[in-house]
């Protein structure tokens, strides 16, 4: 066992969240190859219920309520108050712990500004949020000297990120789906699956558009929202189609869960999905073009109900290139190789 203690600072969303399953995840695997490492959540008690896990995980008030208060230009004699009582009742972070945070908070260098600190960056396009244009490049926690390196899981975000910061350390990750749950079924349904809380004004248009051009399709659209893991794969299991509605993704999992399922995915990339919307298997859409997509969905089913088999065979091809690609054993390979260059860099 590895002694010293990694902290993955994990909001909580409202929602189902890919970026918190991936830092329960990675939590996971860490602790199964013998690092010491717990997911940090602000409320005294909370563990995600959406999907199953026994992943070890503490509760410290005070780190979230300093995450906050650090956007402030100056603090309340009331803040300090409170800052000063959430300290005395939350857990001390160690001196040669290490903090892990995802890439939606800005001033982590600030937070215990000792302690070192990796960035786990699941959507690049969120690194500069919180920084106004003129910020000095000493400011930026990619660039800090308590900053370790960051860990990516796209090619995209990994050449954002060289880009942005060329002299911090970035590791790429390959995430895993999870076969178990998410795997090829043939028996298809003539239903279109999508998630509603992206994108929602061009979703709206495109279905809209479809629906009035193909009045008697005999489609069923169904939209997933509010449902667990287990629930949405059973969905796409049924479904032949998925349309992505990626936008300036990390990675974006939706689309590729369900190639994994053996839907045939229409939509937009998001920039990260350009490694994995492969035209073998599915038809890529230019960002906001709205009719090119009703005329991409159109053009699915029209291949569909030509000739079903070929179009399952697509299916069939977009499980596979998940299942090679995108399997836990990559997942766990790449992400103790980023820790292990962690770990001595450190030592």
């Amino acid at each position: 066992m590895i002694s010293k203690k990694l902290y993955f600072v994990c909001p909580t969303n409202p929602h189902p969240s890919g970026g918190v399953k991936q830092i329960y995840r990675m939590v996971d695997i860490l602790n199964k190859n013998g690092f010491n490492a717990a997911v940090v959540h602000k409320k005294a008690g909370h563990r995600e219920q959406w999907f199953p896990n026994t992943t070890k995980v503490v509760h410290n008030p005070y780190l979230f309520k300093l995450i906050k208060y650090l956007n402030k230009n100056k603090l309340s004699v009331s803040k300090r108050l409170k800052l000063m009582f959430l300290k005395k009742t939350s857990f001390s972070i160690e001196a040669d712990s290490i903090l892990v945070f995802p890439e939606i908070y800005s001033n982590i260098s600030k937070i215990e500004p000792h302690t070192k600190k990796v960035i786990f960056n699941q959507n690049c396009y969120y690194s500069f949020n919180g920084f106004p244009l003129g910020t000095s490049p000493e400011e930026f926690p990619y660039n800090h000297n308590t900053t370790l390196g960051t860990i990516v899981v796209s090619e995209d975000s990994r050449n954002y990120i060289q880009a942005a910061f060329p002299d911090t350390p970035v590791h790429r990750i390959h995430l895993g789906i999870n076969a178990e749950i998410f795997n090829f079924s043939e028996k298809k349904e003539k239903t279109i699956t999508f998630m509603p809380r992206k994108l929602a004004e061009d979703s709206t248009q495109i279905l809209n558009i479809f629906q009035s051009r193909n009045p008697d399709s005999g489609w069923k659209i169904v939209p997933i929202d509010n449902k667990s893991e287990t629930e949405v794969a059973e969905l796409l299991k049924r479904s032949a189609l998925f349309l992505s509605f990626n936008h300036k993704e990390g990675f974006g999992l939706p689309p590729i869960e369900a190639m994994s399922c053996g839907c045939y995915v229409v939509g937009y990339q998001g920039q990260a999905g350009k490694e994995y919307f492969k035209p073998e298997f599915s038809s890529p859409v230019e960002d906001g073009n709205i009719i090119e997509f009703v005329q991409k969905i159109e053009e699915a089913i029209g291949a569909y109900e030509t000739n079903s088999r070929e179009f399952l065979q697509k299916g069939r091809a977009a499980s596979d290139f998940v299942s090679e690609n995108y399997n836990f054993r990559n997942e766990e390979r790449d992400i103790l190789r980023s820790w292990n260059d962690f770990m001595n860099r450190v030592n």
